[in-house]
């Protein structure tokens, strides 16, 4: 297998195919802040009623909640792989011969309980008084849960694609979304075993596997997916995660900013406050979470990070754990540039290239140059007399 360097994890590790020696300009990318996800899955629902709605797809969903630390879909999709690999392998290097990725295919009960664990919360009720999380100190309550979106990464060592032998999967050029042809498809489900997130599913009426698309067709319109569009607690960011500090004005457009997209920032800036889901996969996932400020950095430290003793990319902090406990407290204290980019979720429905903070402000230009958001950073409060808000005389 050929070497490719794995930024989120700091090393070389295998991948079947070689990778481009210059990254595209514009790659999907998203960012979600699960302190904000309330579980209501309308961007589940959207996402269905729009891509899975025919025969064969009734157990797709391509955009599902999950309640951590108890939720799953497929039931346990994470632990399975986890107990598989050994400290510090990625699914590429642990692959067993003749196969180029190392993985397994959920068994039918396992997808029949999308909401298994739904609200269900870690710990137990304490008897007497109630004691309160003190996380200036480090003290966490012994009772928590939150909710955590998964879709389709649309990663950078795209597992599916690494696994097809019928190179029905690829990666498209102009955006990096990882489309399926289902005309090349022959329903051998290797796509299915290989994605350690289990996106790719395979349609019994049809006899071929079909994966989430990115919304592509929203993309090249210059709209955002329909997951983030409908999504009432203004959860995500989506946009070009490859748009550097260096790059120029948006469309060419003096009156466009010049810079990083906002969600460049949030995940590859000295500030980073996102993080990618099981990096240690080895997938490069191109979908980043703000981890919620209110659950243990022990048990963050599983899902967000390579989770390794020695750590080896250049997130914050000399270890992984104190990694998440920096971003943690990132997202919980936010600075003023993150502060503003917060305000740019859910805004607006239209893609967001570049933006600019200014002190009461927010701007964001889409690809074209074309200014689509200006917002205050803190809303304007009026305070009424209270008599004119009742209904006595």
């Amino acid at each position: 297998m050929a070497q490719t360097y794995n930024p989120q994890l700091g090393r070389e590790h295998s991948y079947p195919y070689e990778h481009r020696e210059e990254e595209r300009d514009y790659h999907w990318g998203m960012v979600i802040n699960t302190n904000r996800c309330i579980n209501c899955n309308t961007c589940s629902f959207a996402c269905k009623s729009t891509w899975t709605s025919g025969e064969g797809e009734e157990y797709m969903w391509w955009m599902n909640v999950e309640t951590e630390p108890y939720g799953g879909y497929p039931m346990g999709w994470d632990m399975r792989l986890l107990d598989d690999l050994e400290a510090d392998q990625t699914i590429f290097d642990a692959a067993e011969n003749g196969e180029k990725v190392r993985g397994y295919i959920a068994e039918k009960q396992a997808w029949e309980y999308p909401a298994l664990g739904d609200d269900q919360v870690h710990g137990e009720y304490p008897e007497g008084e109630v004691v309160e999380s003190d996380l200036e100190n480090d003290e966490y309550h012994d009772i928590w849960q939150f909710y955590l979106p998964r879709l389709c990464n649309h990663c950078k060592n795209p597992a599916c694609l690494a696994a097809c032998p019928r190179k029905a999967i690829y990666k498209r050029e102009e955006d990096g979304i990882v489309l399926l042809d289902q005309e090349r498809c022959r329903g051998y489900r290797r796509c299915v075993k290989a994605c350690p997130y289990h996106k790719p599913m395979y349609n019994p009426e049809t006899g071929v596997t079909e994966k989430p698309v990115g919304c592509y067709p929203r993309i090249e319109e210059g709209n955002v997916p329909r997951c983030v569009s409908s999504c009432i607690g203004k959860t995500r960011l989506h946009g070009n995660i490859n748009r550097g500090p260096d790059a120029g004005p948006a469309g060419g457009k003096s009156s466009a900013a010049s810079g990083r997209s906002p969600i460049n920032y949030l995940v590859h800036s000295d500030e980073k406050v996102a993080l990618p889901l099981y990096p240690q996969f080895g997938t490069q996932p191109q979908v980043f979470y703000m981890p919620p400020y209110h659950v243990p950095p022990e048990f963050l430290t599983q899902m967000f990070t390579p989770n390794t003793e020695v750590k080896e990319n250049e997130w914050p902090g000399d270890t992984y754990e104190e990694s998440v406990r920096i971003v943690q407290e990132r997202a919980r204290n936010p600075s003023h540039e993150v502060l503003g980019i917060l305000q740019l979720f859910g805004a607006t429905t239209r893609l967001i290239e570049t933006y600019n903070v200014k002190e009461n402000r927010v701007k964001g230009w889409d690809r074209n140059g074309e200014k689509v958001v200006d917002v205050p950073i803190e809303e304007p409060m009026e305070v009424r007399e209270g008599e004119q808000w009742t209904n006595q005389p």
